[in-house]
């Protein structure tokens, strides 16, 4: 898994950028393939590519029709839940 790791860091900091300018950000969401790829960077063992793909998220949905598209994909809000959990678990967890 380690070998693969900047591959995906690179395609979700790409994806991440796409989606900073708001011109690009309604073609990402139509896309076919973007959201679900999105989605699985969501559950990458790789903090940083959850970092990035969080981001992308984020700035997907500062579009109102994108986020109704948004919440209907498939494993979503799943894995937005799944990272909340996770980062909860972190915070409480991890000794100061």
């Amino acid at each position: 898994a380690n070998s693969s790791t900047p591959d995906a860091l690179a395609v979700v900091n790409q994806l991440r950028d796409l989606a900073a300018d708001p011109m690009n950000r309604r073609a990402i969401v139509q896309d076919q393939g973007c959201l679900p790829g999105l989605i699985l960077f969501l559950d990458h063992p790789n903090p940083q590519v959850v970092y990035s793909a969080l981001l992308a998220v984020r700035y997907l949905a500062e579009s109102c029709q994108n986020r109704e598209k948004m919440k209907g994909e498939l494993g979503m809000m799943l894995s937005l839940q799944n990272v909340m959990q996770k980062a909860g678990e972190a915070f409480v967890k991890r000794p100061c």
